[in-house]
């Protein structure tokens, strides 16, 4: 382990660089001595805490995760997995994370025209002779 930074002796501030071994011994660097110091006790290594994720990839079904993909301009091939692991990485190498499909529409599997009809706006082909309404003038 490693023990860096400064500390107050006497009021006067001294600069501190030692490497303890897990036997106690102290290897000294640059700065205060370790000479008369003594370690005691036991040294453990701080347990990792779990990893959490909470990125709800996993819920997500695979038509889902293609759009989130397509989104990002990643490719849409493979199984669920390693769509969701292709995500994972695209979110580790870019800050922003999922702010890419925060702009788009969320990918809930809902019609994304829905709702109050302003935003579809179908375009029907036009037929050649002028009738789309399909009654026959006579």
């Amino acid at each position: 382990m490693r023990v860096k930074g400064f500390v107050t002796l006497n009021g006067s501030r001294e600069r501190l660089d030692w490497t303890i071994g897990a036997d106690g011994s102290i290897i000294e660097g640059p700065g205060l001595s370790a000479h008369g110091i003594v370690i005691e006790g036991t040294m453990v290594a701080p347990e990792p805490e779990p990893v959490v994720i909470t990125d709800g990839y996993d819920e997500q079904t695979v038509t889902q995760l293609k759009v989130l993909l397509t989104q990002r301009d990643e490719p849409v091939y493979g199984n669920k997995q390693q769509l969701i692991d292709r995500l994972r990485a695209w979110d580790a190498n870019n800050e922003g994370g999922a702010s890419v499909a925060e702009d788009a529409p969320a990918a809930t599997g809902e019609d994304v025209g829905a709702g109050d009809g302003d935003d579809f706006n179908p375009r029907l082909p036009e037929d050649e002779e002028g009738d789309v309404s399909g009654s026959e003038s006579e």
